[in-house]
């Protein structure tokens, strides 16, 4: 029996029951005839499957760049005024001011004062003017006591005007140097003042330019006006004018143009009016990269280098990466030089000395900058120069005392090899090493008179804990040579190798001190023939802000 069987009868049952209770109900029972087909069959269509993967919905690609849109809107608002005011906060630091004035004195050994200050005006949106002075002078010398003393006192004044269009600037500068002519035989017996050669320079400067630096073109024009003399005859007058400017054309490219005139007037045994010019255009283009530069130099003067002359200017550097370079030029100039640039060279030269400018002839150079890491970066280059009147130093012929500047007869080919590393940790040290190796190729003379053909400095200052700096100096030159004219005989100096330390240590926000020793090493080493330097020299101190 299958189980459509089975159900069919269990139904019938149940049927026949509940009629059988009507019956009762109604107390009859009706006729009945029941079919049972056992043939039929209940059959259902088979169910579709459906084997296929669903599809994967298509990832619509879309350009997620945002688009910014910045504006600037002005709003003029009435300025709030409360009626209440804020309870007086009673802390236990008082805020600091922003200060920048400055008064250090100090003393040192040899008989030596140090005085230096600076006042200038707060913070203002259209002006500013600051006042400068610093005095530091020697009693006594390395030989002679106070015939070998010298000192200087510098002085300035300054203001600088803020417009929308203009920045105005300028200054009124006076210094005053003196130094003694030591370098004698010292069986003569000379009093302090009749060997003692004083400076005095005087000059007043303005400066003019662009004040909107988002314009594409810039512009400035400055002059200085410039006296110097000394306690004898020589007297200069200078009149020097800069006049520039750039166009930036595109994002690649600018135009650069510069134009330097001087005109001056020395007064010595002989009175000579000298004039020079020197006019310097540049394209700069930028890509990828890659920056070339490319101009000339229109340069001359009514001296030696009679009538003007152009001197090709091409440089090139090439950035291969974030942190290399490499770079490559040729350029040719003339330099200005006078009785000041001079002197500050040499303090001992005789009265009347030749003074000629230097012509670059050419000047081929190369090198590379490489940032090895953050902070530490390594240079090294060589340049070959042909010079005209480059300027070398003897003593004089009819005093030895007094020093003369020597010519080479034609040109003079100069060779500088060098090399440089600087590191930087911010807040923690600053330091920087340069190498030069220079070699001279001289027409006439027989040296290069009083310059090295080494030379090395290195700077660096640390600051191990907070509110101390300590300052470490090494300067090394070798090489020198030296010719006494008088006696035409040759020296071979020795190696100068000064070590300078320093240090300062704030003791609070306004007052600090500070120790400066220089010449650690204690020689008394010859920079120039007969002038021996001072030893050890101590100089000590404090410094108030205010």
């Amino acid at each position: 029996m299958n189980k459509l069987t089975r159900l069919s009868i269990v139904g019938l049952f149940i049927i026949g029951t509940g009629s059988l209770f009507a019956q009762q109900g109604q107390g009859q029972l009706e006729e009945a005839e029941i079919v049972i087909r056992k043939d039929r069959r209940i059959t259902l269509p088979p169910a579709t499957r459906n084997f296929e993967k669903i599809p994967q919905l298509p990832v619509s690609e879309t350009d997620t760049k945002q688009q910014y849109s910045f504006k600037t809107f002005q709003y003029s608002l009435s300025p709030l005024v409360p009626a209440f005011r804020t309870v007086n906060y009673q802390g236990n630091q008082r805020l600091s001011d922003l200060t920048s004035n400055f008064l250090k004195l100090g003393y040192g050994n040899y008989g030596t004062p140090y005085l230096e200050g600076y006042l200038g005006s707060k913070r203002h949106e259209s002006y500013l003017f600051n006042l400068y002075v610093r005095h530091l002078s020697s009693k006594k010398g390395p030989v002679f006591d106070e015939n070998s003393g010298e000192g200087r006192t510098e002085a300035a004044i300054g203001a600088k005007y803020f417009s929308n269009v203009n920045k105005v600037s300028g200054s009124m500068n006076y210094s005053s140097q003196k130094v003694h002519f030591y370098g004698y035989d010292p069986v003569l017996d000379l009093e302090p003042g009749d060997i003692e050669r004083k400076f005095t320079r005087f000059s007043t400067n303005v400066l003019i330019e662009n004040a909107n630096k988002e314009q594409n073109f810039d512009y400035h024009f400055k002059t200085d006006w410039i006296f110097f003399r000394d306690s004898y005859e020589a007297r200069e007058n200078k009149f020097n004018f800069d006049v520039g400017g750039f166009f930036i054309v595109n994002e690649d490219l600018r135009f650069n143009i510069d134009l330097l005139a001087t005109l001056s007037k020395r007064q010595d045994t002989e009175e000579d009016n000298r004039s020079y010019l020197n006019f310097r255009p540049r394209a700069i283009y930028r890509t990828n990269g890659f920056t070339f530069n490319a101009g000339f130099n229109l340069a001359g003067d009514n001296g030696f280098n009679k009538g003007l002359s152009i001197y090709p200017v091409i440089k090139a550097d090439y950035a291969l990466s974030s942190g290399f370079r490499i770079y490559a030029g040729y350029e040719g100039d003339l330099e200005f030089n006078s009785v000041e640039s001079s002197i500050s060279e040499n303090p001992f030269l005789e009265a009347d000395f030749d003074l000629r400018n230097t012509e670059k002839v050419s000047d081929i150079t190369a090198g590379l900058d490489f940032q090895l890491f953050d902070g530490l970066t390594l240079s090294s280059g060589v340049s070959y120069a042909t010079l005209n009147n480059l300027q070398f130093i003897t003593n004089s012929i009819s005093d030895s005392t007094r020093f003369e500047i020597l010519y080479d007869g034609d040109k003079t080919d100069r060779l500088d090899v060098f090399g440089a590393v600087n590191f930087e940790k911010a807040g923690k040290v600053r330091s920087s090493l340069r190498f030069d190796f220079y070699n001279y190729s001289l027409a006439t003379l027989t040296e290069a008179w009083h310059r090295p053909n080494f030379k090395a400095a290195f700077n660096s200052t640390i600051f191990p804990i907070e509110k101390l700096a300590i300052t470490t100096d090494l300067y090394y030159l070798g090489g020198l040579k030296a010719l006494n004219g008088e006696t035409t005989q040759v020296y071979d100096l020795d190696d100068i190798i000064d070590l300078n330390l320093g240090g300062r240590y704030e003791v609070n926000d306004r007052i600090g001190v500070f120790l400066q020793i220089n010449n650690l090493f204690g020689k008394e080493y010859e920079r120039y023939l007969n002038y021996p330097s001072r030893g050890i020299q101590f100089l000590g101190g404090l410094s108030v802000s205010f």
